[in-house]
């Protein structure tokens, strides 16, 4: 067994105390969480149920679980945010998932910061047509959408990219120098905190983001 799902297994009786709706199964001999999670808003207004299976992911808990919805209540595409190969959902692009990740997560943290938000938002578009709490798009582009957020490039594609890239291979720039973005802007006022984050993303993950950005936007070929 791999040393995520011996992690993912020692948590399971932490997350079945925490949502009694969830029970240990075995699936094709390995154990995974399955029951129902209800959608309950901050007034208490139960919104919608879901029948959900909760599997342990080859490097957790670096990485998310992989949660299945499984009656089909949310679409199985990828404008729902499902990946149509594997059929699980989508809770974040994925270098938010690595930000959150970096120190690990748990099970039970994952069920409730992650899942019940995602399944939250995908309940409000069922039901009045819009996500409420936002959302990025799903596969490269939504990757795309992160990074210029997160930099605050707006449409600009290959500053994104640029800043990307710097921040992949070059050290931590000295707080009073002017930002790597061009601004004649304090790195300490300007995108220290950006920075900071996305040197949370491996090297090599960063770059390849960049990559795909630019061959996914034409700016390679």
């Amino acid at each position: 067994m791999s040393n995520g799902y011996t992690a993912f297994i020692a948590q399971l009786d932490n997350a079945i105390a925490a949502f009694p709706s969830l029970d240990r199964v075995v699936v094709d001999g390995k154990k995974i969480l399955k029951g129902i999670l209800s959608v309950i808003d901050k007034n208490g207004r139960h919104w919608e149920d879901y029948s959900v299976e909760i599997h342990a992911s080859e490097n957790f808990p670096s990485e998310f679980p992989l949660l299945f919805e499984i009656l089909d209540k949310i679409p199985k595409i990828g404008d729902w945010h499902i990946y149509e190969d594997s059929l699980s959902c989508c809770v974040k692009v994925k270098p938010e998932e690595i930000i959150r990740c970096k120190a690990g997560i748990t099970v039970t943290d994952y069920i409730q910061e992650e899942v019940l938000p995602y399944l939250f938002n995908q309940t409000h578009r069922r039901v009045e047509g819009y996500y409420i709490n936002g959302e990025y798009s799903h596969g490269t582009k939504g990757i795309y959408e992160f990074y210029a957020d997160i930099l605050a490039t707006g449409n600009d594609i290959k500053q994104t990219i640029k800043l990307m890239q710097f921040i992949a291979i070059n050290d931590r720039p000295n707080r009073t120098s002017s930002c790597f973005c061009g601004n004649k802007i304090k790195f300490r006022h300007c995108h220290r905190d950006a920075y900071d984050k996305l040197k949370l993303i491996d090297k090599e993950v960063l770059q390849l983001h960049a990559y795909n950005i630019a061959k996914a936007t034409g700016l390679y070929c």
